[in-house]
């Protein structure tokens, strides 16, 4: 393994540490009653639209891979196709998690840690297209997929759950 290659897998498990550490001090793990209304900024099922369509807009976002392979030529086009569905995705999961932010409790733990995780692969996608630095482009190449495989995994468990299937 190289030693650029160390250090930007370093930096990536020192990332994944301080969100999650960030996760475990925001969110209280406590049990608590809350009394009162549920503040929401739109009605449940309002919301939960907001994450299917934030999810339909990921399945094509991903499509890139497969199209790249299959049309090398369009390669600029597909990766135009990948960044604009994939930054959409985030404004919708974004509203979709708006509803969870009156009323935050443990087990919204993973809710957050996917939508982080997703942030975090969408902000770093586009600095790995746009910003030239060496640097940033190597880290992104080596992280991008191992990190969207994670992501992927998280938001089957967090849509399971949330359809009651464990």
């Amino acid at each position: 393994m190289q030693p650029q290659t160390k250090k930007t897998l370093l930096f990536l498990i020192t990332i994944v540490f301080l969100v999650l550490a960030t996760s475990l001090l925001v969110f209280s793990t406590e049990p608590g009653r809350y009394r009162g209304p549920p503040y929401r900024f739109f009605p449940r099922d309002v919301a939960h639209w907001f994450g299917w369509v934030g999810a339909a807009l990921l399945g094509v976002s991903a499509a890139y891979s497969a199209l790249k392979r299959g049309f090398p030529k369009s390669i600029k086009l597909w990766l135009s196709i990948h960044c604009i569905p994939g930054i959409l995705s985030l404004v919708f999961t974004g509203i979709h998690l708006l509803n969870k932010l009156g009323r935050i409790r443990p087990g919204y733990f993973f809710s957050f840690f996917t939508f982080g995780l997703m942030l975090v692969i969408v902000v770093g996608g586009i600095a790995g297209r746009y910003v030239k630095i060496r640097v940033v482009k190597d880290y992104w190449r080596i992280l991008h997929v191992p990190l969207t495989v994670i992501f992927y995994a998280t938001l089957m468990i967090h849509i399971l759950g949330k359809l009651g299937v464990f």
